[in-house]
């Protein structure tokens, strides 16, 4: 049943409070907001990531072959972290999601989106064998209210050797969950949703769901069944499902025409985190309630989500 009056919802593992109210989303508006545009190129002549070459001294990772490649990872030209640098160390990564430069991710086919999830587990495999990386995030930014500066599809992965507060909040809240339950709390979270009004899909390997807290409108969790700590561990057949679930969602996202971030946290020194991607489309902006009490006014259920993923 649509939820009639707004409730103000707890993300119990974040420690924050949003207020889901639906009918905020017709409210009277008669300021113009413009999608902020990525400067389109009819040409793919000065695009970076069309034209540099494959044998670049900076090319970390060719999927498909060395002469046609179809996924690329190479060294950000422009970092805020480097490895040279102990104030702020850490390294950051580009991934070339495809050859072709006017196609976004959710398009490309499921083969070679595939290559894409397999290229995060090949650089998170490497990253992780530095001691001094902490954290790993493997991110998307899609669209100009996302934070989108080139329109050639690409992805990226920031490591580090700082863990952020919020990540090591949640973390403690996780271990607190365990101590008092004695299990996972996203196992639990697993077990509810899976069965519950906000889920999305669900297959043997795989759960997709809009959380109970969204913070953005039709936000989405896609979260592995197994108790596993980051990609690497994922086995042929999860990593398939994981990327076949994204690719839905993504989908569904661009019939919106949202832009979107993806976000994947990765902790390297803890062995018990339970990891999943979160997609958060860009459909509202926050005013003074969101920026002044911290308390984010959600206008799209979950549960309205959920059920707008699941059809077809």
């Amino acid at each position: 049943m649509p939820l009639q009056k707004p409730e103000i919802r707890h993300d119990l593992i974040h420690d924050r409070f949003v207020i889901i109210a639906p009918k905020r989303g017709v409210r009277p508006n008669d300021v113009e907001r413009r999608e902020t545009a990525i400067p389109k190129r009819e040409s793919s002549k000065n695009c970076p990531f069309c034209n540099e070459p494959l044998t670049a001294e900076n090319t970390l990772l060719a999927m498909c072959g060395r002469k046609h490649w179809c996924v690329r990872v190479v060294q950000n030209k422009f970092p805020a972290v480097t490895l040279d640098n102990p104030k702020a160390y850490g390294t950051q990564e580009v991934v070339i999601e495809t050859p072709v430069h006017d196609i976004e991710l959710a398009d490309l086919k499921f083969d070679h989106m595939l290559h894409i999830f397999r290229a995060y587990q090949d650089r998170t495999q490497s990253l992780m064998k530095n001691k001094k990386i902490k954290y790993i995030l493997i991110f998307k930014n899609q669209g100009g209210k996302a934070g989108a500066s080139l329109r050639h599809a690409h992805s990226q992965i920031f490591a580090t050797a700082l863990i952020p507060p919020h990540i090591v909040q949640r973390l403690s809240k996780a271990e607190e969950w365990q101590i008092v339950h004695g299990k996972c709390y996203y196992c639990d979270l697993l077990v509810k949703e899976g069965k519950g009004p906000r889920r999305i899909s669900i297959d043997k390997h795989t759960a997709a769901f809009t959380p109970y807290a969204s913070l953005h409108g039709y936000e989405a969790w896609i979260m592995p069944r197994r108790h596993i700590d980051n990609i690497t561990r994922m086995s042929p057949e999860e990593i398939k499902s994981f990327a076949r679930m994204t690719r839905n969602i993504l989908k569904k996202i661009n019939q919106m025409g949202l832009s979107y971030n993806f976000y994947l946290h990765q902790v390297t020194t803890d062995r018990d985190e339970h990891f999943y991607l979160r997609i958060a489309p860009r459909g509202s902006v926050w005013g003074g309630v969101e920026l002044g009490s911290r308390a984010v006014i959600n206008s799209v259920a979950p549960e309205d989500a959920a059920k707008f993923y699941r059809t077809k």
